[in-house]
C-alpha cells in the first residue's frame, strides 16, 4: 500500500504530525510520500497504485488542494482536521492512529462527491483547464467595474447577470462561498449545481439550481476590464472581455474515506448551528 501525506507547509502542528505519522506507516509496510503545500505538484506520480490513499493534514483548505490531486489520480482521501471548521475532514487529531489502523485494515467506506471540470476559452483557444471540488468563480477585480455575464445552459441562452461576479458551486461547495452570498444548502448526495450572482444589480436575480449533468457556459461581455477566474478560493487565471468559462461535471468523482457513518444534517447543525 502507498500513502501520500499532504500537509500545510506553514503549519507547525501539521509538520509535527507528518513527522510522527511517517514512521508509523512505514513501520507497517506502507510506502510513504510526503508533499507539502509549498512543493505541491500539478499531478501525482504516474506510478501511484490503486491501493494508495492520500492523507490530508490541515483544515478544509488543505483538504481541497489534496482532493484535487486525488481526484485527478483516482485516489481516495482521508482528512485529518487541524483547522477550526473541519466540515470536510473526518478525523480529529486524537483519533489519528486508530483511524490509520482502520484504513490499513480496509475498515472504511468511500463517499463519492461530484467534481467540476472548468475550461477558459478565448477566441476559440483553450487557455486553461482545471478541476474544482467546491466551486468556480468569475469575479471582477477590486478596482474593476461590474461584469455582465451571459449564461448558457446546455447551449441555450438562459439570460445574463450584471453583478460583481458569478459563482458555480457543487453540493460540497454549497456550504462555502455560495452559502455566504445567499445560495441554498444542498445535501451532498443531490446531483445538482448552484449558480449564484455576487451582489447582482437586478433584484430579480436569484440562485439557480441546475442538473449536475448540464454544461454551463459563462460568457463575459466585451469590456476593457479584466476579471479573475477563481477555483476553490484560489485565483488561477485572468478573464478578459469576451472570454467564456465552460463548466461541466468531471468524469472522475472525489472519493472520501469515511471510517464511520457521517450524517450531513448532524454535521450541519454542529458546525453551522443551523436553525439554532
Amino acid at each position: 500500500m502507498k500513502s501520500i501525506i499532504y500537509y500545510r507547509d506553514d503549519s507547525k502542528d501539521a509538520h509535527e504530525l507528518e513527522r510522527s505519522i511517517r514512521p508509523y506507516l512505514t513501520g507497517k509496510g506502507v510506502d510513504v510520500v510526503s508533499i507539502s503545500s509549498r512543493d505541491e505538484p500539478s499531478s501525482l506520480d504516474a506510478g501511484t497504485r490503486e491501493d494508495a490513499f492520500i492523507l490530508s493534514i490541515g483544515g478544509d483548505g488543505t483538504f481541497l488542494r489534496a482532493a484535487r490531486l486525488g481526484t485527478e489520480a483516482g485516489v481516495p482521501i482521508l482528512g485529518i482536521n487541524l483547522g477550526s471548521l473541519g466540515f470536510l475532514t473526518d478525523v480529529e487529531e486524537n483519533e489519528v492512529y486508530a483511524s490509520l489502523d482502520a484504513v490499513l485494515a480496509g475498515a472504511y467506506q468511500l463517499e463519492h462527491r461530484l467534481v467540476l471540470q472548468a475550461r477558459v476559452v478565448r477566441e476559440g483557444q483553450q487557455l486553461l483547464e482545471t478541476n474544482a471540488i467546491n466551486d468556480v468563480l468569475v469575479v471582477r477585480d477590486l478596482a474593476g467595474k461590474i461584469l455582465t455575464v451571459e449564461v448558457f445552459i446546455d447551449g441555450v441562452r438562459a439570460g445574463q447577470i450584471v453583478a460583481d461576479g458569478i459563482i458555480l458551486a457543487t453540493p460540497t461547495g454549497s456550504t462555502g462561498y455560495s452559502l455566504s452570498v445567499g445560495g441554498p444548502i444542498l445535501d451532498p448526495t443531490v446531483q445538482a449545481l448552484v449558480l449564484t450572482g455576487l451582489a447582482p444589480h437586478d433584484f430579480t436575480s436569484r440562485p439557480l439550481v441546475t442538473s449536475a449533468d448540464s454544461e454551463i457556459a459563462l460568457r463575459v461581455k466585451p469590456s476593457r476590464e479584466k476579471a479573475a477566474f477563481v477555483r476553490d478560493g484560489e485565483r488561477v487565471g485572468d478573464i478578459h472581455g469576451s472570454d467564456t468559462v465552460i463548466v461541466r461535471r468531471s468524469r472522475q468523482d472525489l472519493a472520501i474515506i469515511r471510517l464511520r457513518e457521517k450524517n450531513f444534517y448532524k454535521v450541519l447543525g454542529t458546525k453551522f448551528h443551523w436553525g439554532s
